[in-house]
């Protein structure tokens, strides 16, 4: 006779309710209704990953609290394939990054399987949105697929995942006015873009502020001179704040530089339109034979007033 005090404890720390091919080759995850996500994440035995992240970015408080969470989790696998090494994140910069990519991971409420449809979209905790795929029987998030759902936990649920989810890119806010815009790139020596293209009437606006480096914008007359043309656009004397703008409105091309730093490489250019200036053909004069109507017209009146003249002298 079958003994149900021993299976029970079993069925109780297993929840899988997506049949998914792909669970075929997971490893099935258990949990405890009881315990928290990150300590049921730490017990899987293939979220070591994960856990280490949460605990790299101070973010196991956040979902120890009473929730509820949906956490998509990504496997040990899926943390080695993106090649995240934790021993490099250790500025705040890079600790905000990894802690935006895991937010990315947490939905603020319960998703459970039966409430997911094809292409339903969910605000993550990072404030950024990921959208759902259903089809033939696999359910996706983003790009990785969910491997095992369900899993239950005190403060909410977890679906085991395949990949880290990379969180989009944030939209550059482009200003009124401004066309497109060119700033400094996370060197501090070189424009954060260096060959950009436009057409005639549009206007480009290097903007950035507080940078650790002081630096303008000067053109030059050729590609690769270092010293400021004279009479071109300049915007004034390096600063570590700057908002410069030009509207252009003819076909050329403008090569620019970084007075400070032009020997280090920090120059740029802007094609408009064509990239060619057109030449201004200034008209030859009129030159007037000796058979126009006017030359003869003078030739006439110069011979009638000689031989007046010659008959006054006789």
């Amino acid at each position: 006779m079958l003994n149900t005090k021993m299976i029970m404890p079993l069925i109780v720390g297993f929840y899988v309710t997506f049949a998914i091919a792909a669970m075929s080759v997971t490893p099935i995850v258990a949990a405890e209704e009881s315990e928290d996500i990150p300590t049921n994440a730490q017990a899987t035995g293939v979220h070591d990953s994960l856990v280490a992240a949460l605990t790299h970015a101070n973010l196991v408080t956040t979902l120890q609290g009473p929730g509820p969470f949906t956490v998509f989790a990504p496997t040990d696998a899926a943390f080695a394939e993106l090649g995240i090494d934790l021993s490099t994140y250790d500025t705040d910069e890079e600790n905000a990054t990894l802690a935006d990519i895991l937010t990315y991971h947490v939905y603020a409420g319960s998703v459970q399987s039966s409430a997911v449809t094809d292409g339903m979209t969910v605000t993550m905790l990072n404030d950024k949105d990921a959208t759902f795929t259903v089809a033939d029987g696999t359910v996706k998030i983003g790009e990785a697929t969910v491997t095992q759902a369900d899993v239950l936990a005190s403060n909410g649920v977890i679906h085991v995942i395949d990949k880290v989810l990379m969180p989009p890119a944030d939209e550059p806010v482009i200003p009124d006015g401004c066309d497109y815009v060119i700033g400094i790139d996370s060197t501090g020596l070189a424009y954060d873009n260096i060959d950009l293209s436009i057409d005639v009437g549009e206007t480009v606006c290097w903007i950035w502020q507080d940078e650790s480096m002081a630096h303008n914008v000067a053109e030059i007359e050729n590609e690769g001179d270092t010293s400021r043309m004279t009479g071109g656009q300049y915007s004034g004397e390096s600063k570590t704040t700057v908002d410069y703008r030009i509207t252009f409105d003819e076909d050329e091309t403008f090569y620019y530089i970084c007075e400070p730093h032009a020997t280090m490489g920090m120059v740029g250019k802007v094609t408009v339109g064509t990239g060619v200036t057109a030449e201004v053909v200034e008209p030859e004069p009129a030159v007037e034979d000796n058979n126009t109507p006017g030359f003869t017209t003078i030739a006439v009146a110069i011979a009638m007033i000689s031989a007046v003249l010659v008959y006054r002298r006789k």
